[in-house]
């Protein structure tokens, strides 16, 4: 398994199976350049897209992962033009199972999504696979009993070594807003070695 990995979504191949609901397009043209996945009907308070494939999964640690990065747009929300929120990649550990109750996850929030309208933004994020602290800066442990922090027990180490998917959040993870529709699109998305 080696995680370096493009998804430009060239030829309307999406290698990391991102998906948020079966309206979700790739389209051949208009990306940072050439194809993209695009999502025109998300009704939601902040699209969460989720990698579905394997190719993304695995211990980070030993696959020295140091970095993801990805271009995102807005092109349209109901209320607002994006000021606000937080585009934010969260790694999940949902433990081979369907339950969330038993998954533990990290995150980390990044700067301002794109504002509506403004074309494409690229993001990196770091992500410190040798960083052997309960949780290294920047990033935030959760659960379903507490978005902002690990369970009793378990820490990064726990996380980073056993990643079973990666999210994109146009919203801090830990916070909640009003429901509305979301027109959105990602290229380019990277997951590179330290």
């Amino acid at each position: 398994m080696k995680h370096v990995l493009v998804d430009d979504f060239t030829g309307g191949v999406n290698n990391g199976g991102w998906a948020y609901n079966g309206a979700d397009v790739i389209e051949t043209t208009g990306g940072n350049p050439g194809g993209w996945w695009h999502q025109a009907s998300a009704d939601t308070f902040a699209p969460i897209i989720p990698s579905a494939g394997a190719i993304l999964a695995g211990d980070y640690r030993a696959e020295n992962i140091g970095s993801m990065s990805f271009d995102a747009r807005l092109d349209h929300m109901d209320f607002g033009d994006g000021t606000g929120f937080n585009m934010a990649i969260l790694l999940r550990d949902h433990k081979g199972t369907l339950n969330v109750n038993d998954d533990d996850y990290a995150y980390y929030v990044g700067p301002n999504i794109p504002l509506q309208g403004a074309g494409w933004k690229s993001f990196d994020f770091p992500i410190p696979s040798q960083d052997t602290s309960a949780t290294p800066a920047g990033w935030t442990g959760g659960w379903v009993g507490d978005c902002c922090g690990f369970r009793p027990g378990v820490d990064w180490n726990d996380v980073i070594t056993s990643v079973d998917r990666v999210e994109i959040w146009f919203i801090d993870p830990s916070f909640f807003a009003i429901f509305q529709n979301w027109d959105v699109g990602l290229d380019n998305i990277q997951l590179k070695p330290a």
